[in-house]
Order: C-alpha cells, then structure tokens, then sequence
C-alpha cells in the first residue's frame, strides 16, 4: 500500500514523508487520498505530515446546561434514586449467573442472596470484619464483609452483594462484592485523527511556563494534530485560594482571559480546540459547570469551542469524557496510601464504580438535579481528568484513561503540602487505536 501512495505523490510531482505515508494508511490508505485529493496541495517538493488536511468536525454526545438538561430538582433526592436505579440495572446487565434485588424485594430463606443497594455507612476493618449498611429507595440491611475482602468501599457507591442472611434476618453476611463496572471492547477505528490532551494551563499565574505552551502550539501545529483539549483551570482566576494575590502575575481575570486567548490565537485555524472549566474558571464553584460566559468566549478565535464540565463529545468516531476532577481528592481521601502520584488508579476507580465522584459532601460540591450527571454513561473510549497537577496513562477494561498535565510549575502551597508536579507535558492520543504518547515540552 505504501508503495501505491509514495507512486500518487510522485505522478504530481513531490515527494513524501514516512512520517505521512504512515498516517495516510491509517486514514485509510490510496483511498483517503483519492477521496480528498482537492483539499492537498502538491505544490512542496516534499509533502510532510503537517501538510495533510486536519480532520476538524466533532459531535457534543451529552453537555450539561444550567437552564437546559438535566434540569434542576427541588432536593438531592433524585440524583441518588437516579444513581441507584441505573447502577442497579447496570450490574444486572454485567451479571451473566444471577440477578440482583433491591433489599426490599430479597427473600429471607436459607439460600444465597443477591441484593443491590447504594452505601449509606461503611466501618474499615482494623483487625476482623468491614460491616456497611446498604439502602435502596425504601430499605436498608446492615452487610458483614468476610475478613479476606480487602477492596475499598465509598460512601454512596452503589454495589450488589452475595451471601446469607443471619438468623434474625437483619444482616447479609457476603460472600462476594460486585461493581458496575464500565468496560469497552477494544477495536480499530476507521479514521486516524489526533487529539493533544493537556489541562490546568493557569494563565496570569507567576508560574505559568510560558514557553512550554508555546512549544505545545508550534508542535500541534506542525505534527499533523486535528484536535487540543484543554481539560479546565485555563487560567489562574483572582481569589481561589487564601493570599493568591502574591502568586499572580496578571491581578485581573478579564486580562488573563485576553492573555489566554491571545495565546491559543496562535494555533493554525484548522486545529479544534476544546477547553471546559475548572475550580479556578469565571464559572461558579459547584458542579456540574456551564461553559465559559459568553463574554469571555467572545474573547476566542472561531476555531476554538467552549463546553462543560463534564461534557461528552465525539472525535474521529471515539466519545471522550472531559471532566476536570475535582473529585480526585475524594477519592484520595477515601482510599488509604493513596497519593497525588495515583491519579492512574483513582480513574480506574471511577470506572469501576460506573461514576466520577461518588462520595457526597465533601470537597466536591453539587448542584441538585432531576438526574445524576456523574454517571459514567455512555461509557466512553476516552476519560480525561487534569485538577492535581499530575500526570498519567492508563488503559482498563478498554478505556483510555489520562490524567493531564498542567502548565504551572510548583506553587507555594504545593510545595507546603511535599507535592511535585508534573508540568509541560501533552498527551497524545490516535483515534485510530486509542494509543497514547507522553509529549514533553
């Protein structure tokens, strides 16, 4: 194939890269180029890969809105009703031998049990049993774990259970815990398009690394990359934390918002760029949040898109789930040794738990709506988180999981709390087979 591509390119009298034959037939060979011969110029005596026309449309699968979808609810009572009935079903979809009740349906007899129930107490083991109580939408059971289960349990998780019930019919003792876990069948897609993941960029910050940004452009721009997605904090905002004053090098949101569009002014204007907001955006501070106002986004060239956090969208055929993180830290807190250098394992704990944040009331704050947004569905071939100033790449059960890198080098607090970041550093990522490279800039 690749001799039948070099030989197209040299009928018009160029030559070209490997570096592009290789993308071409990712894109689908002899075909592609016939198909999009009108949009290539052969005028350069060498085609590069940066010469090949960027695939630029993307679809939104799901955005949260705070005057649309999924509207707002009187009381935090239907999120968990939602969460649990659609875990509930969830877990019945991944079990293949047995079916899981509500506690309020579960037969006491003799034998084993399968019940469902969203995490309303949980007591570690120090030295014998974990015990938890379970609920679902109009009861409860108290669960005795056996000594050998040594998982984590959430608070508000929703998980199924087998076992016994004790001889008064108050308790379950489990012999075994399920997860809705959310999992994808690994598959080549039909196109080639690359996506630049990075987050947390902290514009008007004094450390903001400049530099490093503006090498991410110059590569975005000459490696063949269609897509950047800025995952949240695009810059520093005024106020997020107590003497963050001293830390600014622009003491005005409005001019670091103008400083941070002229930056992205800087892509080439067939590059997409996809940013959302985090905890230090001009949006308010609990989640979901809407895009960006409207003001600020009038700041922006035409090539880049606002959206929200979190938000779910189509690129080159692959859903990615953008989502900032702030609930990382709860997860952090929740399970015991884990650090800010885990964020590969506290993604995979979201994707076996079916939801982004689970635990309520603590650094995570929520809107009250008819539904629970965190649910992790459609279930994605792409999460994306950034918040903690780390990085990491990893693959479960089929789905790329990628915490990005930020643009700030350590602050004053991070070095209070003994935490080294990982900054300039993109992620790659190839719709074609959901690859990912580490690009340090």
């Amino acid at each position: 194939m690749s001799e039948d591509i070099e030989k197209f390119f040299l009928d018009r009298g160029c030559l070209i890269e490997e570096k592009a034959i290789a993308e071409i037939e990712k894109r689908g060979g002899i075909e592609y180029i016939r198909k999009n011969e009108k949009k290539i110029d052969f005028s350069s005596p060498i085609f590069a890969l940066s010469d090949l026309p960027t695939v630029n449309e993307f679809s939104i699968v799901k955005e949260f809105h705070l005057d649309g979808y999924p509207g707002i609810s009187e009381s935090f009572v239907d999120i968990f009703r939602n969460r649990y009935q659609f875990l509930h079903s969830k877990l019945n979809e991944r079990s293949k031998n047995h079916f899981f009740s509500p506690i309020s349906k579960v037969k006491r007899d003799n034998g084993v049990v399968f019940a469902s129930g969203m995490v309303a107490e949980y007591s570690a083991p120090t030295t014998g049993y974990g015990i938890l109580e379970i609920e679902d939408e109009t009861s409860s059971i108290k669960v005795i774990l056996p000594k050998t289960y040594k998982d984590v349990i959430i608070k508000d998780e929703v998980i199924g259970v087998s076992g016994q019930f004790s001889r008064d019919g108050t308790a379950i003792f489990a012999e075994n815990v399920y997860r809705p876990e959310v999992s994808k069948e690994p598959s080549l897609n039909g196109s080639s398009v690359k996506v630049m993941v990075v987050s947390d960029i902290h514009v008007g910050s004094k450390n903001f690394i400049e530099d490093s940004f503006l090498n991410m452009i110059d590569y975005v721009n000459t490696q063949g990359v269609s897509f950047v997605v800025m995952n949240g904090d695009l810059v520093d905002g005024i106020g997020v934390y107590p003497d963050q004053e001293s830390d600014l090098a622009i003491n005005d949101i409005n001019l670091q918002y103008r400083k941070f569009a002229g930056l992205i002014s800087r892509f080439n204007s067939n590059v997409r760029v996809i940013v959302i907001p985090g905890n230090h955006d001009i949006v308010y501070p609990t989640e979901p949040q809407n895009p960006l106002p409207k003001e600020i986004n009038a700041m922006f060239p035409p090539n880049v898109t606002s959206l929200s956090n979190p938000v779910w969208v189509e690129i080159g055929g692959r859903i990615f789930l953008l989502y900032h993180g702030t609930s990382i830290f709860d997860f952090l807190e929740a399970i015991p040794g884990m650090t800010l250098n885990d964020t590969d394992k506290v993604m995979v704990e979201m994707l076996k738990r079916g939801h982004l944040a689970p635990e309520y009331g603590k650094n995570l704050s929520f809107i009250p709506l008819k539904s629970d947004y965190y649910l992790i569905d459609p279930v994605p071939d792409v999460l994306v988180t950034g918040h903690v100033h780390s990085h990491s790449i990893t693959t479960h059960k089929g789905i790329l999981a990628i915490n990005a890198s930020t643009f700030q080098e350590q602050t004053n607090y991070q070095r209070m709390m003994n935490f080294n970041p990982k900054p300039a550093i993109g992620t790659l990522v190839d719709t074609y087979d959901l690859s990912a490279t580490a690009v340090k800039f």
